[in-house]
């Protein structure tokens, strides 16, 4: 074997590795042990020089096993570069270069390389078919997979079980589990493995029945075909199955467990998840991954953050997956205390910074107020996709800056980033609350127009509420009727809000009736048609809709607003009492009502919903939970910090003047988020512009 030159080596000094001499073991022996385990780029190449200096260059075994290593150290580049210097290798050598491709994931690489293996008459070996078959199947290359079946039929390899294998394998990633069948059923000699992937191939293809059925006629089970077969029923959903099963084996392994977790957290039973959890004899950072993710798609946001303190403190280490998965949960409760150690964690730990990661990371700052630390993520990313860019225009839209929405659009477009019907939605929201009418409908046209996007509902939906919201009822009511599919109730809820904020209340009437046929138990409707009945002073229609609710049982949502102190979140509920110093937090609100009535504060009686006298409508207007969870801010935060604070409904008129006041009266910064979009409070101002 020829080995580079040392110039395109770039030989480092040696570092401190193993002496070979100071051991008993032969130096092939010493060097093939030490290119067993991964190695940095550095050690590789001493290792190499090693290799040179003994003369072992010609030793097959020692030079394969460096192309290997390599693959294994993240290095197939050099492997490639080493590779690529040898005369005329030999069949092992390119076996080990395929292998170190498809180990990487490299498949489109490992196929180009076979096509050269075979372009020089390199003769294929048992080695060689399984390697080439997997990147085959990976890549679904049904092509690939038959000319290859071919070959291995003319030059008698099938009779070699693991080649039989791979093409059972092939052919079932192609969805042709009737071919890799006829396969296994000429296999006379199959072994457990060859049995585990037939039923494995027809899990691929769908198969359960049948799948079930070559499990039932097993010879021989291992751990693997237990496995296989719980996995199957957890991913279809019969999660009592797969429990069945799970109780039924003779054996357990971290991935049984594993799998029955995830059938679990699939079908959304958090607690049976979590209980499976706690009785795990051992975890890996995969079951941790799991029960997180569970609680953060079922909304227990609290629980997900709870677990990730709780797997700190064990000898896990959090991964990539690790961290996407928890940061939505701090984006969701406003957490940015919670999400910012999680940000410097992932420096400390030298977690991988990709575009996921960053992804999170920038919806987290976005969605906890920290639009200055989004941009910073954002502009810092090695690589930006319609991801991540479609998720900063998001995030600017929330926080109503418009122009910076635009400005990561065009940087998209002059860099060849292609736009989603994700993008789009932002760029619609961002119009929307900044009210920029003609700017939405150009965009709205132009999604079709010039990159061939069809609308989807929410792009309508955007469009009403931007049409709606700029007073454009009538035209937002005639687009929601030409909608080429049924208008979802969201829809409907956006036209009925805009009426609200105009007093449109005749539209609201026929908007309210259709909402009321197609969601009857949605309490929403309900509060907003009340809502414009009470701003219209039409108290007796507002009586007999909170008659009709209580009639029909329709739930009202209450308001929730929640708040991060010292990196604990606090939820308060309209009149909440139940907070532990609710006793200085009403104190504090009466204080609050009392200075801010000096200040220009007039209570805006409008938004009370109810026909009683002026000082219940005020006392009511002062225990809503956004001004509750104001007060616990001021009284636990230090002077001049920023409060913020997240809520469930959209704030309402009056709360909004009171937190403009306590902004300016305060010298408090007050960063406030509802179900729409942030508002940034500050001496007596929003960045709404009173537009929401």
């Amino acid at each position: 074997m020829a080995c580079l030159s040392p110039s395109i080596l770039s030989l480092p000094p040696p570092q401190r590795l193993e002496d070979p001499n100071s051991s008993q073991k032969p130096i092939e022996e010493w060097l093939f042990c030490s290119l067993k385990s991964p190695k940095t780029l550095p050690q590789l190449k001493t290792l190499h020089a090693h290799i040179y200096k003994t003369g072992l260059t010609g030793n097959d075994l020692v030079s394969g096993q460096l192309l290997l290593c390599c693959s294994l150290s993240n290095s197939i580049h050099y492997a490639r570069q080493i590779f690529d210097a040898i005369p005329r290798p030999k069949p092992f050598f390119y076996n080990a270069m395929i292998k170190g491709y498809s180990e990487t994931g490299a498949h489109h690489e490992a196929l180009r390389l076979y096509s050269i293996m075979r372009a020089r008459s390199v003769p294929c070996d048992s080695f060689t078919f399984p390697v080439v078959l997997r990147s085959a199947s990976s890549l679904a290359r049904i092509d690939v997979g038959e000319e290859l079946h071919g070959l291995i039929t003319k030059t008698a390899f099938d009779s070699r079980v693991i080649v039989r294998t791979a093409l059972i394998d092939m052919y079932c990633a192609c969805g042709l589990s009737d071919c890799g069948r006829l396969v296994f059923d000429r296999t006379s000699d199959r072994d457990v493995i060859c049995w585990n992937t037939m039923i494995a191939g027809y899990v691929k293809c769908g198969e359960f029945s049948r799948a079930k059925q070559l499990f039932d006629g097993m010879p021989e089970k291992n751990i693997s075909s237990w496995n296989t077969l719980i996995d199957m029923y957890c991913k279809c959903g019969d999660i009592d199955t797969a429990h069945r099963l799970f109780d039924e084996m003779p054996g357990r392994d971290l991935i049984s467990w594993n799998s029955i977790l995830s059938g679990y957290s699939k079908v959304g039973q958090c607690e049976a998840a979590r209980r499976l959890f706690d009785e795990m004899p051992q975890r890996n950072v995969v079951s941790w991954n799991v029960v997180i993710t569970c609680y953060v798609h079922n909304r227990l946001f609290t629980e997900a953050l709870e677990l990730f303190r709780m797997m700190q403190l064990s000898d896990i280490k959090p991964n990539e997956v690790t961290v996407v998965a928890v940061l939505p949960a701090c984006a969701h409760l406003g957490a940015l205390d919670n999400g910012q150690w999680i940000h410097a964690y992932i420096c400390r730990l030298q977690i991988k910074m990709d575009i996921y990661v960053n992804t999170a990371l920038i919806d987290m700052y976005g969605k906890c107020g920290g639009l200055e630390d989004a941009q910073r993520v954002f502009d810092e990313a090695n690589k930006k996709d319609t991801f991540l860019c479609s998720t900063m225009i998001e995030v600017m839209a929330m926080h109503g800056k418009a122009e910076e929405a635009f400005r990561v659009f065009t940087y998209m477009t002059s860099t060849g980033i292609k736009p989603s019907d994700v993008t789009f939605v932002g760029l619609l929201k961002a119009c929307s609350h900044a009210g920029l009418v003609d700017f939405g409908r150009k965009y709205f046209e132009m999604m079709t127009a010039e990159f061939g996007l069809t609308p989807k509902m929410e792009h309508f939906g955007c469009m009403v509420d931007l049409l709606g919201r700029a007073g454009f009822l009538e035209e937002a009511h005639e687009l929601v009727k030409s909608m080429p599919m049924e208008p979802h109730p969201v829809v409907w809820a956006t036209l009925l809000s805009s009426c609200r904020i105009h007093g449109k209340v005749k539209l609201a009437e026929q908007v309210a009736l259709r909402l009321i046929e197609l969601v009857p138990q949605s309490g929403e409707t309900y509060v907003l048609l009340s809502n414009i009945y009470s701003q219209a002073g039409r108290w007796n229609e507002a009586a007999n809709l909170r008659k009709m609710m209580k009639e029909k049982g329709v739930i009202k949502k209450p308001g929730c607003s929640s708040i991060e102190v010292n990196n604990d979140v606090y939820e308060f509920f309209a009149g909440d009492r139940d907070h532990p110093h609710c006793k200085e937090i009403y104190e504090m609100l009466e204080q609050m009502a009392s200075r801010l009535n000096t200040e220009g504060y007039v209570p805006q009686t409008s938004s009370a919903l109810h026909d009683v006298n002026l000082d219940e409508k005020e006392q009511a207007l002062l225990y809503h939970s956004e001004k509750l969870a104001v007060a616990f801010g001021l009284l636990s935060t230090q002077h001049r910090t920023p409060i913020r604070i997240v809520k469930n409904l959209r704030v309402c008129d009056d709360c909004h003047l009171f937190m403009k006041v306590v902004s300016k009266y305060y010298k408090r910064t007050i960063i406030a988020r509802d179900c729409n979009r942030f508002h940034h409070f500050s001496d007596g101002s929003c960045s709404c512009s009173d537009f929401w």
